[in-house]
């Protein structure tokens, strides 16, 4: 993260991963079937909310060093209709998502991106809590 055009760009990255998952984990809120899928179809709603948010504090910190916040999403995946499924998908992007925080929150710190780095260390925590919730629901 030595320049703002690179810290811009893996911040866009991530933006562009949060901006997938949402729309994921929205599909899994209301497509999920099974014994245990009403009671957990809110818990996906509330992620992707969570999730939303990362994305406008992504887009608002790459719109004040300069850049223009991506309105593209990664990669989708979608497919999932039942709690296990989705569940395990949504893990499997939720352990993506702290491998990818985890390392940026390392770049920001050796480039002295105190303000960055403290943003990406609030959504790494919010990624893990993720991670949590899914592990729970697919009883790990």
């Amino acid at each position: 993260m030595a320049d703002n055009k690179s810290v811009i760009d893996i911040l866009n990255d991530l933006r562009a991963r949060e901006l997938a998952v949402i729309v994921q984990y929205m599909n899994h809120h209301y497509v999920i079937t099974g014994a245990d899928a009403a009671a957990l179809a809110g818990e996906f709603k509330e992620v992707a909310i969570t999730e939303m948010k990362h994305a406008e504090s992504l887009a608002e910190r790459i719109d004040f060093l300069g850049g223009e916040p991506t309105t593209k999403p990664a990669d989708i995946k979608i497919g999932a209709k039942t709690l296990s499924g989705a569940a395990a998908d949504d893990l499997a992007s939720e352990d993506e998502a702290v491998r990818l925080y985890t390392s940026a929150v390392e770049q920001a710190r050796v480039a002295g991106d105190i303000t960055t780095r403290k943003l990406l260390e609030d959504i790494l925590a919010d990624e893990e809590d993720h991670v949590n919730t899914f592990r729970t629901m697919l009883g790990k």
